[in-house]
């Protein structure tokens, strides 16, 4: 299920989940992914992240004669497992996990990486003087794309997902799962288009 996320406040998010109560340990530590993102035009306000790229390092970490049966992480509809047999040989685990962009909701933002009409002074649209001037009005305008706003160049969204976590551990005769759940940030970087058609000299 998709929902709808509004960016009305940024707040900061800790560096890592954990949860070390009783006798075991979680806890997951995201790396922020870097993504390129083409401007939108002005008029619309709902921005779709493309895919995303996470690096989380894990320890999951079962104390005494406990020991680790399964460590899973889920981010959106996305899902990594590991089990008993690869936790055995170290509690530091780096996972990598990709979310492909139609699990991710849209975000609705205004003025960043937005495009504008540059329609004013342009002569995109003028006839040709030795054309058929009805057939040269005719012809569909060419906007020129600039970049309204410079400033709003790179953008780090805090909070764009959740990572939630949980590691099962067992003694032989009884089981425990420790839950942890982390917010996870996307930088996302705006692909500024040099403007079109500008001259100078003229």
């Amino acid at each position: 299920m998709r929902f709808m996320l509004f960016l009305l406040s940024a707040l900061p998010a800790p560096m890592a989940g954990a949860d070390s109560s009783g006798l075991h340990t979680l806890v997951i530590v995201p790396e922020t992914p870097v993504v390129s993102v083409a401007p939108q035009p002005p008029e619309r306000h709902l921005f779709q992240l493309p895919s995303l790229d996470y690096v989380i390092r894990v320890e999951a970490r079962c104390r005494d004669e406990w020991k680790p049966e399964s460590l899973s992480l889920n981010v959106a509809d996305s899902r990594v497992l590991r089990t008993a047999a690869q936790l055995a040989d170290s509690p530091d685990q780096q996972l990598e996990m990709q979310i492909p962009a139609n699990q991710l909701a849209p975000l609705a933002m205004r003025d960043f990486c937005v495009i504008e009409d540059a329609r004013e002074g342009s002569n995109a649209a003028e006839p040709s003087a030795d054309g058929d001037d009805e057939t040269a009005r005719n012809l569909p305008e060419t906007p020129e794309v600039t970049v309204r706003k410079l400033t709003t160049r790179e953008l780090t969204i805090s909070a764009a997902l959740s990572a939630h976590a949980s590691l099962r551990c067992s003694n032989g005769e009884e089981q425990k799962t420790v839950y942890v759940s982390q917010p996870l940030d996307v930088t996302l970087v705006c692909e500024i288009a040099e403007p079109r058609g500008e001259s100078t000299g003229r």
